[in-house]
């Protein structure tokens, strides 16, 4: 079974740009993977770029891009990472796949090179544990309550 997971936070900026280059870099072929955003800012977060550089991590994309960007991919799973998102209403088309949160800390507004990119390191250390576990979900039959479930599990690592 293929999985097409989408990875959303406000801006498509910072959280989900990273959890899409860290799950398209670790998980199986068994999963397609993109993110957006509700709100995009334009420019990807240059700490956030640095960061999938330094690490030799694909770079999705170099422009944020809207959730409505997204319609044909019609994703199986759709993983929020920021609270202002979770109760928001989603676009119709989001209604047929799981939907889970993730909460993830946001990227500060200011700061210093040194403790955005630490909290860079920090957000891209939690993604990885909870995108390495989703490879473990590949089985056979799985209804979308059981991938919840397990998806939910995942959000305290």
């Amino acid at each position: 079974m293929m999985y097409k997971v989408l990875f959303i936070c406000k801006h498509n900026a910072g959280r989900s740009v990273l959890a899409e280059s860290i799950a398209t870099n670790i998980l199986p072929a068994d999963f397609s993977v993109t993110s957006g955003g509700s709100h995009p800012t334009g420019k990807v977060h240059p700490v956030v770029q640095k960061y999938l550089d330094d690490h030799r991590l694909p770079i999705p994309h170099i422009h944020t891009h809207s959730w409505e960007e997204r319609t044909q991919f019609l994703p199986d799973i759709v993983i929020i990472l920021c609270d202002s998102l979770h109760q928001e209403t989603a676009p119709q088309w989001l209604a047929g796949g799981v939907r889970v949160n993730w909460q993830v800390d946001a990227f500060p507004t200011y700061g210093s090179d040194e403790d955005m990119y630490a909290h860079c390191e920090k957000v891209a250390q939690s993604l990885e544990r909870r995108i390495t576990k989703m490879s473990d979900m590949i089985i056979d039959g799985l209804g979308k309550d059981q991938i919840r479930d397990y998806l939910n599990e995942l959000r305290e690592m």
